[in-house]
This record gives structure tokens, sequence and C-alpha cells, in this order.
């Protein structure tokens, strides 16, 4: 179409880059496959192409690796309570507070 590395970046809201690797074929820097088959799908609609031999083509030369196990997700630790480090200024903040209500109340209270 005429279109410059920079034009069809900007019309696709692309980097240049990414339009790069796709005339590159240089598909690992797009990311995964799913993210690949987009940016393909997409360029071919801007060029007016037929996007159907790109993807047969891609998927002919770059899918053949075994797909991810989605069925073990890492799950994050919850953490049981909180780090000893917080717990010392709690206890002695909570000291000074029950010493400072009990002076208190000893001022307060009338003599006998």
């Amino acid at each position: 179409m005429g279109l410059g590395t920079a034009q069809a970046a900007e019309r696709l809201h692309v980097d240049t880059a990414t339009i790069e690797a796709l005339e590159t074929g240089q598909f690992a820097a797009l990311g995964a496959p799913v993210f690949v088959r987009g940016h393909l799908r997409r360029y071919a609609e801007l060029l007016g192409e037929p996007d159907e031999p790109l993807q047969a083509r891609y998927a002919s030369t770059h899918e053949a690796s075994t797909p991810p196990d989605l069925t073990r997700v890492p799950l994050r630790p919850t953490p049981a309570s909180p780090a000893p480090a917080m717990r010392w200024p709690l206890i002695i903040a909570a000291v000074v507070l029950v010493v400072a209500a009990v002076i208190w109340w000893a001022l307060r209270a009338p003599h006998a």
C-alpha cells in the first residue's frame, strides 16, 4: 500500500518494532502465539490481504511446540501472620499505652 513502517505502526496503534518484527519474521519478539496471530491478522487487514494464508504459514512453522500446561496454576502464598519485625513495635506501643493509662488513672483518682 506504500505505507512506511511508521505509518503502519501508527494506524495499528503499535510501535515500529512490532511492524519490523512482523515483516522480518521475528515472531518471538512479539510474545505468545496468540499475540502474534492477532498482529498478523490486523496487519493483513491493514494491507488489504487475506489473513488465512499468513495464519496457516505461521501455524505450520511456529506452533509445533507443546502448548503450555494451564492445569498447574501457581498460587501466591498467603502470609500466616505479620512478620516478627512488625510485632515488636506493636507490643511496645501497647505496653506504653497501658502504662500511660495507669499513670493517668492514678493521678486522677482522689487520694485517701
